[in-house]
């Protein structure tokens, strides 16, 4: 810690790109609670809660990270060239945003009008901008400056194609509730579906070489062990895109847009038919990873006696939470499409468990944020603790100079040397 530095600015300079994490998990609860089958009074109030928090941690993050670029730019690009980690978190970005606009569709155009559905479509686009950027640019970063190996893959590099198939997901939201003609909806129906076949190939071949690393011995340890969970991701967000642009197909887009062979009444059945049932297979897959993702967690709990020690909690705790919830979002769509009372039943019941998690994660962020366990920081938020060890090293190296100069040292050298 150099003399300028405070416990501020040291906890600016420890600031990752996985915070971003937090503010993915929050917009996703905000989406559920809003389109769960089930709803009491009062739960759309807590989902624009959640929907208020999301814009609120993605403002804040994005501030405090535009900072620690302006102060430490030299940290920021050497983590970001160094850490897949910290360059995969920043698809986080996109993905947060894609939740805010669906939240735009789903409870503003109803109240205030089909304005608001423009609005989205605009920001949909911006959007959908920014996750191609993602998914290509930082997959192609991590191939040319990260290139981990196998035994060195982790399931955080499924992130950036995350981040496409929400902005494809999204796409089906915006369509569906954004109460827009077929003219607008049609090019998002198809960017969206392209969207689909950019990310959804590579999140199973990262699944694959990442069985590879399994069957290698080669498991993730510590709080990365949590990040099992977003191999369930692509498959879950998939889904739900897939089964909400069926539906939009279904719905007439294709059939009042009527142009070329694609684009008619005639090919509308099959195509959105096609696409929800590739919905149902690729929740199965989901399915897969989020049950192994669990009996891996819960997995590390334990000794190599089978004695309960715990679990360890880290930023990457939250890797655990918008997985979960887009694998909640496609089983809730799944109960509507089948009108199926036990998908609903056990969308519910994902419900209750992700806002569960949810709050253990919120409470022992706060806790480490206070102590500042978080960020970093040694001796907490106590600034006089640091000052106090600016002043011990600067006397210490003071002393250290004094000896040279009074050729103490010599001195001492001499006398052993007059002994032997």
């Amino acid at each position: 810690m150099t003399k300028q530095e405070t416990p501020v600015t040291v906890a600016l300079r420890n600031f990752k790109t996985q915070w971003f994490l937090v503010a993915q998990g929050t917009g996703i609860i905000a989406v559920i609670l809003h389109q769960l089958k089930y709803q009491f009074t009062g739960l759309n109030i807590i989902s624009y809660i959640f929907w208020l928090l999301t814009i609120i941690f993605l403002t804040l993050l994005l501030a405090i990270f535009a900072l620690k670029i302006v102060i430490f730019p030299k940290v920021v690009a050497e983590t970001l060239r160094t850490e897949i980690g910290e360059t995969a978190c920043l698809a986080s970005i996109s993905i947060t945003f894609t939740s805010i606009i669906q939240m735009i569709d789903l409870s503003l155009v109803d109240a205030w009008g089909p304005g608001w559905g423009m609005a989205s479509l605009v920001l949909w686009w911006i959007n959908a901008a920014m996750a191609v950027v993602a998914c290509i640019g930082i997959n192609y970063f991590f191939m040319k400056n990260e290139a981990p190996g196998v035994r060195g893959l982790s399931p955080v590099a499924n992130l950036p194609v995350i981040a496409a198939l929400t902005a494809a997901a999204g796409g089906g939201v915006v369509c569906r509730y954004g109460e827009l003609d077929e003219g607008l909806q049609v090019p998002v129906i198809i960017v969206s579906y392209l969207l689909i076949g950019m990310a959804l190939p590579i999140a199973f071949a990262v699944a694959t070489i990442f069985m590879a690393r399994l069957f290698d011995q080669s498991s993730p340890a510590g709080t990365t062990i949590y990040q099992d969970m977003i191999l369930c991701g692509p498959w879950g967000q998939g889904s739900f895109a897939l089964q909400i642009l069926g539906e939009v197909v279904t719905r007439g887009s294709f059939a009042k847009y009527n142009r070329g062979v694609f684009l008619t009444m005639d090919a509308a059945g099959p195509i959105g038919f096609a696409s929800m049932f590739a919905g149902l297979i690729a929740w199965g897959q989901g399915t897969f990873w989020w049950v192994f993702a669990i009996i891996s967690v819960l997995n590390s709990g334990f000794n190599k006696r089978g004695e309960w020690r715990g679990l360890n909690f880290g930023l990457g705790a939250w890797s655990l939470v918008f997985p979960w919830g887009v694998y909640t979002n496609a089983c809730i769509q799944l109960g509507k499409l089948l009108d199926s009372p036990a998908f609903s039943i056990w969308s519910t019941a994902l419900t209750i468990t992700l806002v569960m998690i949810w709050i253990v994660n919120v409470v022992l962020t706060t806790k480490g944020l206070i102590t500042g366990k978080m960020v970093g920081l040694e001796h907490g938020w106590d600034g006089d603790a640091y000052k106090r060890r600016r002043l011990e090293k600067g006397q210490s190296n003071d002393s250290a100079d004094q000896r040279l100069d009074t050729g103490q040292d010599n001195t001492v050298a001499k006398q052993s040397g007059s002994t032997e």
